[in-house]
This record gives structure tokens, C-alpha cells and sequence, in this order.
């Protein structure tokens, strides 16, 4: 096998900045991402078969993907967990750069490569597809599409989705209501039923945005401090008592 980062046995820089368990941690988030793509897709699709270890420990995870019926579709992609500054690149952005190397892959001017020539092969024989490949589409801006920001804002409010204490922010559930905003359902202390909130899933730019980080951090002080009232909604919905418009967050 041979290694998926150019330089040969030596370690570029920016991983000499991470230790072997800071390493592990990235990996580790990977592996809990890629989860979500292993089970069968709703339509025709490629679905996760693996996640590996990436050789030597360079920062580098190895995801196999295949098309949930046929081994032999199987493709290795080699995803840098670091940029070139040593930073620690987004799981989500790793997600997205992976989508895009797939289908690339499986585009009609792409078929002459599906019995992975021109490709190493990892000891289980699937062809790998090298680290600096998925690279360039990370340095190039990886492209969301709008599950990325409905899937980051479900998870950004209630990365458990469940209430494991009394006193959690609780997710009951998730509307997709445009192409511009979601409906995040939640109970918990501090609600007298379950409400909905109402958040963007794009920018000022219109451009999707993955997560919604500052909302995820300011939601329990908004609760707590009865400050929702301030973000009033004229929107009815039978699967909660009201409704309010966090859009602007």
C-alpha cells in the first residue's frame, strides 16, 4: 500500500503539530459522521461500507464507499483531517468534499476508471483514492448542498436527539419548510409545551450554511431568560403550541 500523502515516511509539518490521541479525536468525529451515510439511501445511491484507520497515522481517514448491494463497487477515498496549516479540517466539509469526489467518480466520463485503474489498492484490493485529490476540492471550497444545513441544524441544537436529563432542550422533530429555513420542534425546561423555531439555512448571501453554531449556544439563556417572546411568529402548526422566527440568528 502505498501513502496516501505525498513525501514519502516523512510526517508533512502540520501533522507534527497534533498528537496521536488529537489525531484520534478527529478520526473519531469522522467515524461518528460517516455513520449517518451507512444504512440504505431512500433512492438509489452510494451508502458508507467503512470507516478505516488512516496507514501510518498521518491525519488522514480512509472512507469506503460502495452501492449497498456490490462489494466489487467499493471505492476508497482518503479524506486529510488537516489543512495545510495544521488545523483541523470541519467533519462537515469533509462530508461534502466526499460527496462530491463520489460523484465524480460515478460521472458518465469517469466510467473508464470504475475497476479502479490508475489507483492503488489497499489489502482488502479496493482502489484508493488519494488524500491530495479530496485536497483540491476542500482548498477549491467544498459544495453544500441544502440537506448539509438541515442536517447542521438539527444536529447543532441536539447533537444527542434525545433528553438525557430533565432539565435538556429536548428535539422532537424537524421540518425541511423551504429552501431557505426549518422547522426545529423542541420541549424542555422552561417551555410550557413543545414550540417551533423557525432558523435560516442560508446566509445574507443566500449561500447555504452549514450549522447554526450561534443559535446552538444562545438558545438556553433564550429559553431561560423568556426571551423567545421577543421572536414572535404569526405561523400556525399543528405539531406545536407556537411558533417563533429565529431566522435572524
Amino acid at each position: 500500500m502505498t501513502s496516501p500523502l505525498p513525501g514519502g515516511s516523512q510526517e508533512p509539518a502540520p501533522v507534527q503539530r497534533w498528537e496521536k490521541e488529537g489525531l484520534a479525536r478527529l478520526q473519531a468525529a469522522l467515524v461518528r459522521d460517516m455513520l449517518r451515510f451507512t444504512a440504505a439511501s431512500l433512492g438509489d445511491g452510494s451508502v458508507v461500507r467503512g470507516v478505516l484507520p488512516g496507514p501510518d497515522g498521518r491525519g488522514v481517514g480512509r472512507v469506503v464507499v460502495w452501492d449497498g448491494h456490490d462489494l466489487g463497487t467499493s471505492v476508497a477515498y482518503d479524506l486529510p483531517l488537516l489543512d495545510r496549516h495544521g488545523d483541523n479540517i470541519p467533519v462537515c466539509d469533509l462530508a461534502a468534499a466526499l460527496r462530491q469526489a463520489v460523484r465524480g467518480w460515478q460521472a458518465p466520463g469517469a466510467q473508464r476508471t470504475a475497476s479502479g485503474a490508475g489507483h492503488d489498492r489497499d489489502g482488502h484490493g479496493i482502489p484508493v483514492v488519494a488524500a491530495e485529490n479530496i485536497g483540491l476540492l476542500l482548498e477549491d471550497g467544498p459544495e453544500f448542498d441544502l440537506t448539509d444545513a438541515l442536517h447542521g441544524a438539527a444536529a447543532g441544537i441536539a447533537p444527542s436527539g434525545g433528553c438525557e436529563s430533565a432539565g435538556e432542550l429536548c428535539l422532537l422533530g424537524f421540518l425541511l419548510l423551504d429552501r431557505y429555513s426549518a422547522r426545529l420542534y423542541m420541549t424542555g425546561e422552561g417551555l410550557v409545551d413543545v414550540v417551533g423555531l423557525d432558523v435560516s439555512l442560508r446566509d445574507e448571501a443566500g449561500t447555504v450554511a452549514v450549522g447554526v453554531t450561534g443559535l446552538a449556544a444562545a438558545l438556553p439563556s433564550l429559553v431561560a431568560d423568556d426571551q423567545l417572546r421577543y421572536n414572535p411568529s404569526d405561523a400556525v402548526d399543528p405539531y406545536c403550541s407556537k411558533v417563533f422566527d429565529l431566522a435572524h440568528w
